[in-house]
């Protein structure tokens, strides 16, 4: 039989050994074969719900079991007319009449069924979606949670494939998962049974030899398309990464001339990715006909014996042939329609493997059980014979020893890539260092509530984020709640306004996705003015005018002296105007503070900073 399931690409080895290879996340799950572990945190899932489904399958078993009395009706009324009795006129309409009450009795029966199906259908799409939707929610609350490096290890349309057609996958196993299994088979299956064995206990004997074959053609297709379903989300997820990419890098992709090269790249992910598709229609395609031949060959069983039994005397009527030949078909039809409720269940576990093992996943930077909250702090920063990588193995900061005191602004100035932004990124607790300590007025922030430490930090990136909505509703992302008027308040104060009214429709004119309406400049200005709104007392710039005009960096120069007073501000800067002002200069090589001073002291000691000066002097002249 196993010949039966062999596809013409790939055998079941060569896909497992794919799947070990293919996912480009460390932590993405491999194939296994279905485990109660994984069915159990499903069911966990729906488990708040449990009244609403087995109320709404309890409807659904009635409204099932009222459908399967249609063979009584049927075998009543054919075993009832028999013309030797009909002799006259009165039997006749006795006849009629009684063919007519049954008839009555088996529509009514039909249209309590339908009712009760109405409801079922409602109770359960109500609890499926709510069960879908807290799952989105619980998934998106996660990723809120999760560190840096997640997403610095995971690429976007993998996380998207994770909110989107994972969770899709399994909306028909919560919506119809449990009606499915229980009203839609598990119940027909013994139902249907015990009427055959009822009706007639020989017909029955006769094709139970076609349960075990049932049984084995059902095990080697449910495991050959879980392995299958599994490699074609792989397989999607990529197609969804690369499809991310280019869109978000279409800048990039045009000013290379790199479409149709991308556009070879993509068909080529869609290829492997209709050829998985049509591989599981045909292996489908093989299982649902081998059901239909063992339908075909119960329906010759039943109707021969049944002929033979009535031919012979036997103890059977016509009509119990008929209800146990339809008895069969009620029989047959569950495992027909589960085979293909099978694929959609092999889809939702490929998708639940996937989500389970990105809810499992542990943040690496998190608040510890004894955390405490983070007092209004002053903002002295120190760092400790601070050791940090990305990688643990590979540090790219070696112990860094500095003491900021509040109110200083401090320069990080070296070669790109010595370790600027990653100590930027350690004193906003986006990552933990490997050993050291970076402590905010004495507090080691890995003992402090993150939210307390980060409602006290303000950041201001070299190509900020501006989220799609207008510019009032970007600045006010700094500080929930504010008012319009704090708004315009804070852009007067920052020296912003001016610049925020030049545009099209001034505070109310739409960024656009990613603030793609808005020039690098305005951008900024943004950004700082929302800084400036959150009133940190840590503020933090990682080479914010770098990308900017002269004249736009005058007025953010006049924005970062606003900002800087009474805070405390470490500046990654390439422009002269922000170190030579800086109360400290720290000279970062190869993840090493090398040199420290004011401007000053430092181009007097005639060291790598000064050759730096002289070079930063050399691109401003």
């Amino acid at each position: 039989m196993a010949t039966f399931f062999k596809t013409r690409r790939l055998s079941k080895a060569q896909m497992t050994a794919n799947l070990r290879n293919l996912s480009d996340d460390a932590d993405e799950a491999h194939y296994r074969p279905i485990e109660w572990p994984l069915v159990k945190r499903m069911l966990e899932l729906i488990y708040p719900f449990r009244k609403q489904y087995i109320f709404g399958v309890t409807l659904g078993v009635i409204a099932v079991v009222l459908d399967m009395m249609s063979p009584q009706y049927m075998r009543t009324i054919i075993d009832y007319i028999k013309p030797s009795q009909l002799t006259n006129h009165a039997a006749k309409i006795a006849a009629v009449m009684h063919v007519g009450c049954i008839m009555l009795a088996w529509a009514a029966t039909l249209a309590v069924a339908m009712v009760i199906q109405r409801y079922n259908i409602l109770i359960m799409t109500r609890a499926g979606e709510t069960v879908q939707f807290l799952l989105r929610k619980r998934l998106f609350a996660h990723l809120q949670q999760l560190s840096m490096t997640y997403y610095d290890r995971t690429k976007l349309g993998r996380i998207i494939s994770h909110c989107t057609s994972d969770i899709a996958s399994l909306r028909e196993v919560n919506v119809w998962g449990f009606q499915q299994v229980i009203a839609n088979t598990i119940v027909p299956l013994i139902v249907a049974a015990l009427m055959l064995l009822l009706t007639d206990w020989r017909l029955f004997l006769s094709i139970a030899w076609l349960g075990p074959v049932l049984f084995l053609i059902n095990n080697a297709y449910r495991s050959r398309m879980g392995l299958m379903w599994q490699n074609i989300r792989e397989h999607f997820t990529r197609l969804s990464t690369n499809l991310a990419e280019n869109i978000t890098g279409n800048r990039v992709v045009t000013a290379f001339n790199r479409q149709i090269p991308n556009l070879s790249a993509f068909n080529g992910l869609q290829v492997v990715n209709t050829n998985n598709n049509v591989d599981a229609s045909r292996l489908t395609g093989t299982f649902q006909p081998l059901l239909e031949l063992v339908r075909f060959v119960g329906r010759v069983i039943i109707l021969t014996f049944g002929a033979y039994l009535i031919v012979s005397g036997h103890v059977i009527a016509v009509g119990g042939v008929v209800a146990a030949y339809i008895y069969w078909d009620w029989f047959m039809n569950p495992i027909v329609n589960f085979g293909t409720f099978s694929n959609t269940m092999m889809q939702a576990m490929a998708g639940a493997e996937r989500i389970f093992v990105l809810l499992d996943r542990k943040p690496e930077v998190f608040d510890l059980p004894d955390a405490i909250p983070l007092p209004r702090i002053e903002g002295r920063v120190t760092f400790e014979h601070v050791t940090f990588g990305y990688v643990p193995d590979r540090p790219v900061l070696h112990d860094i020893c500095f003491d900021a005191k509040p109110g200083q602004m401090i320069a990080l100035v070296g070669a790109t890539g010595s370790g600027k932004s990653s100590t930027i990124s350690l004193i906003a607790r986006f990552y933990q260092p490997q050993q050291g300590r970076v402590l905010v007025d004495g507090y080691d922030i890995r003992h402090v509530i993150g939210q307390t430490l980060n409602q006290q930090t303000g950041l201001v990136l070299q190509v900020n984020y501006l989220f799609t909505g207008t510019v009032m509703e970007n600045i006010r992302y700094g500080k929930e709640g504010a008012t319009d008027n704090a708004v315009i308040n804070a852009a007067r104060a920052i020296g912003s306004y001016d610049a925020i009214m030049s545009l099209k429709d001034g505070f109310q004119t739409e960024v656009g996705e990613r603030g793609a309406s808005m020039s690098l400049g305005q951008r900024q200005l943004i950004c700082f003015t929302r800084a400036f709104l959150a009133d940190p007392r840590i503020f933090m710039l990682d080479e914010a005018t770098s990308a900017v005009d002269t004249a736009t960096e005058l007025v953010v120069q006049h924005s970062l002296e606003k900002l800087s007073v009474g805070r405390t501000t470490f500046v990654v800067a390439h422009r002269l105007s922000t170190i030579m002002r800086s109360d400290c200069i720290l000279v970062i090589d190869a993840g090493r503070i090398i040199e420290r001073g004011t401007h000053k002291q430092l181009v007097a000691e005639n060291g790598k900073y000064a050759q730096l000066y002289r070079q930063f002097a050399m691109q401003s002249s």
